[in-house]
């Protein structure tokens, strides 16, 4: 058993004698690819030794049917046809078998999606979890487990490949894997709100979010576990901000030995929920803060204005920009709770994949700061602001990275149009087709967060 298991709940962890039913459901597209390497070797393989006990072995079997079993679900998205949808492994014993199988993956396609067949790789995985009970018939309860790993969220497409579940969305199916035991857990490596709504919507309360560990050893990875205990959790912001500040001073977390810098109110905003006006509206909120610095260290805010403009971006453009927030000043931002509304906004917004990109304006007295990134931990629900010292290598760097994600997103609704001017090929497609179409149609209709950098 690994390290941390402790950290199990007596309800989701395999008693001594309990064999398991292992099923991963692997998102088989280029969008995954760039990031698998970092997922296999912090998630998928500790996920692995937590069930064999250890190491896998090439001499690693449990038995035809009495040790733990693992199946692998891969799948893709439209882009793949007229070829299946899903590709599946037979069951196997081996845990070694196993990774082969998992280190073969080839990561092709989907580069013009936004989403992935979800419904189509969890449809297949429960039809697997179908085949372990007819085998297991001698052996009663098992501990099952079903692990998704993808970069993209849902379509809105029911599964229609599967021959049990045809006609299953991606909600209807994690509730059937809820109803039925079995423990879902997602791995993806940034956070995508639509992933963990169905990780919550598997969950046994029905939704409702309960308390887990941590075991995300980056902080841009999602990792929402249940069944599987994975090494000792990590304090990846605090990690983050080694890398970014080798040499920090008086690293102690808190306000106790921290100062008041500066005081005034952040403002931004923010897409409201769709129910309560028009999708076209943003939301402006503002909150009084102030921000604290470490004892001894100098931040000049003489010249920063009484109101800091903040724009929500995706933390997953941040990625490539590591390099500029080494040997980045931290600060520590905290909001009052007058406004309860905004202060729930903001955790919520800040805690499901975006960061605060944080602009001072230009005045007659230059400030030297012209961005701060205001990040949050969910784990030390703190607001951590990170001051890069090659300002101006950050201002044109977070310029190009948004100039990129927005020819990403034209590329993207150009190629939708493009799909639905001219329809999709093979005739065992056209419900999917239809499906697809209509799917398009209400994404591209969809208001995001709109990112602008003016400085």
């Amino acid at each position: 058993m690994v390290a941390g298991s402790a950290l199990m709940e007596p309800s989701t962890k395999p008693g001594t004698n309990q064999v398991a039913d292992v099923v991963f459901v692997i998102e088989g597209t280029a969008n995954l690819g760039p990031y698998f390497e970092s997922l296999r070797k912090n998630y998928i393989l500790p996920a692995i030794e937590y069930f064999n006990g250890g190491p896998p072995a090439e001499t690693d079997f449990g038995g035809d049917y009495g040790g733990t079993q693992y199946g692998l679900v891969v799948f893709n998205t439209v882009d793949c046809a007229p070829e299946s949808y899903v590709q599946c492994h037979a069951p196997t014993s081996s845990a070694f078998e196993f990774v082969s199988w998992i280190d073969s993956i080839q990561f092709m396609g989907g580069g013009a999606e936004s989403c992935s067949l979800i419904a189509e790789g969890l449809s297949v995985a429960l039809q697997l979890f179908d085949d372990f009970k007819k085998m297991r018939e001698q052996i009663g309860q098992t501990h099952k487990v079903c692990v998704l790993l993808c970069n993209s969220p849902p379509y809105l497409l029911p599964a229609v490949e599967s021959v049990s579940y045809t006609g299953c969305t991606a909600d209807n199916l994690v509730k059937i894997i809820r109803d039925r035991g079995i423990h879902f857990s997602v791995v993806a490596p940034r956070k995508l709100p639509a992933l963990r709504s169905l990780f919550e919507r598997a969950s046994s309360g029905g939704g409702a979010v309960e308390p887990h560990p941590d075991y995300s050893q980056d902080p841009f990875h999602m990792v929402l576990v249940r069944g599987i205990s994975l090494p000792g959790e990590k304090q990846h912001l605090t990690r983050f901000l080694r890398i970014c500040n080798p040499n920090p001073i008086g690293q102690q977390p808190g306000v106790a030995n921290k100062i008041v810098a500066w005081t005034g109110v952040l403002e931004w905003q923010e897409k409201p929920k769709a129910s309560s006006m028009d999708s076209t509206t943003k939301l402006t909120r503002s909150l009084p803060c102030q921000v604290h610095v470490n004892q001894g260290e100098n931040l000049n805010t003489d010249q920063w204005p009484q109101k800091l403009i903040m724009q929500l971006i995706p933390q997953q453009l941040l990625t490539t920009l590591g390099h500029l927030f080494r040997n980045s000043r931290m600060v520590q931002f905290l909001f009052t709770n007058k406004d309860v509304e905004s202060l729930k906004g903001l955790y919520r917004i800040m805690a499901n994949g975006f960061a605060g990109c944080v602009h001072f304006p230009h005045t007659t007295s230059p400030c030297e700061v012209r961005v701060l990134m205001l990040l949050y931990s969910s784990k030390k629900k703190i607001f951590m602001g990170l001051i890069p010292n090659d300002q101006s290598g950050f201002v044109n760097g977070i310029r190009q990275v948004i100039t990129n994600h927005k020819q990403v997103q034209q590329h993207r609704a150009v190629s939708g149009d493009r799909r639905r001017t001219w329809g999709w090929w093979g005739e065992r497609k056209v419900s999917v087709c239809f499906l697809k179409f209509r799917t398009s149609l209400q994404h591209h209709s969809m208001q995001h967060h709109s990112i602008s950098f003016n400085i």
